[in-house]
């Protein structure tokens, strides 16, 4: 009996010295998933590097604890993980490039089914621009316009100003906005604006603005046509600038697709692959039109659903409903059930927003450093960045001005398993379970032995 007990004990003895005695290893790139290599250029102590989309989308972690830097010799090199904000802007005009049409298009032909016409705009250099209107007749001077040559891919516009040559008389009329992205389909932004210059001794009433309330891209809308009525007396346009407004500084944004089913013709549900804190909802219909609409959401896939709002999504005369907001709480699936309405063909596009990151590491070590992600057993190991670039140095080492690395090769590391990797202080609580349950069994067999050792010396003494 005593032999067996001390087998036992020697046994559970030797499992767990493993787990209470084992040092933890430095980490190494093949600890985590997948990785990118970062070419540094120069000598500078400090660089950053905006987190490529991936890591948002496959990160083991939603609160990126498990991003690393490693240097050339396989080191992990220190790092802070910083929200990447917009810098402040000023309000400003920006002239837009401008190209005037012939103050009377020609009419092609009718459409029949919607009682629409095509008409065909020409400029003097010989551009053209299918336009479809209800009332040809109404076109007056028509003036295209697109971004700036000097390399600005985007911006964001408020109002157009339009600078013209001062009219021999007093002039009044109204104008059009419209908007497009391939010069070919074409949205109403806003519908006869009064303009007018009057003048009376030295008093003058000028109004030269018009809403224009939309993004400007060479991706995306990189188009607006400004349509004066024709019963507007002409105008000899000078120039039109683009009018913006202050924006203070804001965190930038990532857009994290979501994948979307239909359950039923008035329900479906979007998800994402892995928990997202998100801190806003953009959802876009396909085509315009207005839809009622109810959303839950919820963390995990287990959860309830909560609720998140009652709303109308809509996308009419070139605006589109407001993002939904979100506290930041981890987001797994979201479930839209229309109000009185049925789910579009088209579902529409779901897409989470959560804030943008950049890291700023150490150079420690040579380059090429890595960008690696992916571990389900990495701890939360980025700094401060008072413990990465101390205050006595920030003033004049500003981070927006630190050397900008981009991501060059993606390289797989451990894999796809480094996802679900556990820690050692995991695997020492997995040990310390086992141990215990290793006792009882160990109890258990160790009762059932004297019980049958106390049931064979009673038989015996029964049969003597």
């Amino acid at each position: 009996m005593n032999g067996m007990k001390g087998v036992l004990w020697s046994v559970l003895v030797g499992m767990a010295f493993p787990a209470f005695s084992r040092d933890e290893a430095p980490e190494t790139p093949q600890d985590y998933a997948v990785g990118v290599t970062l070419e540094t250029h120069g000598e500078s102590p400090w660089y950053r590097v905006p987190l490529p989309m991936e890591v948002y989308a496959t990160s083991a972690w939603p609160d990126l604890r498990d991003v690393r830097v490693f240097n050339r010799q396989g080191d992990v090199v220190p790092f802070a993980l910083e929200v990447q904000k917009s810098q402040a802007t000023e309000p400003k005009a920006v002239p837009l490039r401008l190209f005037a049409f012939d103050a009377s298009p020609v009419p092609v032909k009718p459409n029949d089914d919607s009682g629409m016409q095509t008409v065909l705009l020409r400029s003097k250099s010989g551009l053209e621009i299918h336009f479809e209107s209800e009332d040809a007749k109404a076109i007056g001077q028509s003036f295209l316009l697109t971004l700036p040559e000097n390399g600005v891919e985007s911006l964001q516009v408020s109002r157009l100003r339009l600078d013209w040559r001062d009219p021999a008389e007093n002039w009044q009329g109204k104008a059009s906005v419209y908007y497009s992205r391939d010069l070919h389909r074409w949205d109403e932004l806003q519908e006869a604006s009064q303009l007018m210059d009057l003048k009376r001794g030295d008093d003058r009433l000028k109004i030269d603005t018009l809403r224009a309330d939309i993004t400007l891209s060479t991706d995306s809308i990189a188009y607006l046509l400004v349509i004066l009525d024709s019963q507007s007396p002409a105008l000899i346009l000078n120039s039109v600038s683009a009018l913006t407004d202050t924006n203070p500084p804001a965190a930038e944004r990532v857009l994290l697709n979501a994948r979307g089913s239909k359950v039923s013709p008035t329900e479906a549900i979007w998800r994402w692959d892995h928990p997202q804190p998100l801190t806003a909802l953009d959802i876009i219909l396909d085509n315009k039109g207005i839809l009622p609409v109810e959303l839950e959401w919820r963390s995990s896939e287990k959860e309830a659903w909560r609720p998140l709002s009652k709303t109308v999504l809509f996308w009419l005369d070139g605006q589109f409903s407001d993002s939904i907001p979100l506290s930041g709480a981890l987001v797994e699936a979201v479930r839209m059930t229309t109000l009185n309405a049925k789910l579009p063909e088209t579902l529409p596009v779901v897409r989470g927003v959560r804030d943008s990151y950049q890291v700023i590491f150490n150079a420690q070590g040579t380059s090429p450093y890595m960008l690696a992600w992916g571990n389900g057993a990495a701890v939360k190991a980025d700094v401060s960045m008072d413990m990465m670039i101390p205050k006595a140095l920030r003033e004049r080492q500003k981070i927006d001005a630190l050397p900008r690395v981009f991501p060059h090769t993606r390289v797989v590391l451990g894999g796809e398993a480094r996802l679900t990797a556990t820690s050692a202080a995991e695997q020492q609580r997995l040990w310390k379970t086992l141990l215990v349950w290793g006792a009882l069994i160990l109890g258990v067999a160790v009762l059932l032995t004297m019980a049958w050792r106390i049931w064979r010396e009673v038989k015996k003494g029964g049969a003597a």
